[in-house]
């Protein structure tokens, strides 16, 4: 009977102790990720790269479009000197000035095409000049000079007549009719102020020109054609 409850206490004692060893596993395997303990603290658990695509339109500057090298004038169809006052004409059909970011615009630019990137807006002017000394027309025949056909601006002015679109004003500008130019100097096309200034202001305007050769000239060569070389209009666009 002795052996008999020995056995059974020794057999009793090991079914606890693997109750025991199960149990203990079970909690272990909750925190244990590796062969040792874990430690408080930082670790590096990987990165990310960021990144994103945005577009920057050009800056945003005055242009004017085009300013011709050279204007013709002419007097009416089959009009010759006779010896009275004869009118030469002449024009520039189509003139933009604007703002942007691009040249060779013919009409107003989206509002975003450029951007002053939180700088004042610059306003603008433009003007025409004429150098001192050079307010006059001379006169050659086949590239002979005949002094006394020429004039001075004086005599007979050079007159400058702008034509604006209705959007000049609506856009800010102040435009200029235009001048009689009878010495040198500067006369303004347009102007417009820096508060008035946004990212497409766009104005169309038209220029004619006017200069009358006096009557009463007496030319050298007859039975020719005379070529009247008239002041360089110096044209300019002032920013500020």
């Amino acid at each position: 009977m002795r052996n008999s409850k020995l056995v059974a206490t020794k057999v009793g004692i090991a079914a606890s102790m693997l109750g025991m060893v199960v149990a203990l596993s079970g909690i272990t395997s909750g925190f244990a990720a590796g062969t040792s303990a874990p430690t408080a603290g930082d670790s590096p658990a990987g990165s990310a790269s960021t990144s994103a695509s945005v577009v920057v339109p050009p800056w945003c500057g005055w242009n004017i479009d085009p300013v011709l090298s050279s204007i013709t004038l002419a007097p009416a169809a089959g009009a010759k000197y006779l010896g009275a006052d004869l009118e030469l004409t002449g024009s520039t059909s189509s003139v933009n000035a604007y703002v942007g970011g691009t040249s060779g615009a013919t009409g107003e630019l989206s509002a975003d095409n450029c951007s002053w990137f939180g700088k004042t807006p610059l306003g603008a002017s433009f003007g025409i000049s004429i150098a001192e000394g050079d307010a006059k027309f001379t006169a050659t025949s086949a590239d002979r000079a005949d002094v006394d056909m020429g004039w001075l601006l004086s005599d007979k002015p050079l007159v400058i007549e702008n034509t604006f679109s209705s959007g000049c004003s609506a856009a800010g500008f102040t435009p200029s009719a235009g001048a009689s130019m009878a010495t040198h100097g500067t006369q303004a096309a347009w102007s417009i102020l820096s508060g008035s200034v946004g990212t497409n202001d766009f104005c169309n305007y038209s220029v004619n020109y006017t200069a009358t050769i006096p009557g009463d000239k007496e030319p050298v060569y007859g039975d020719s054609t005379y070529v009247f070389t008239g002041p360089t209009l110096v044209h300019t666009l002032t920013t500020n």
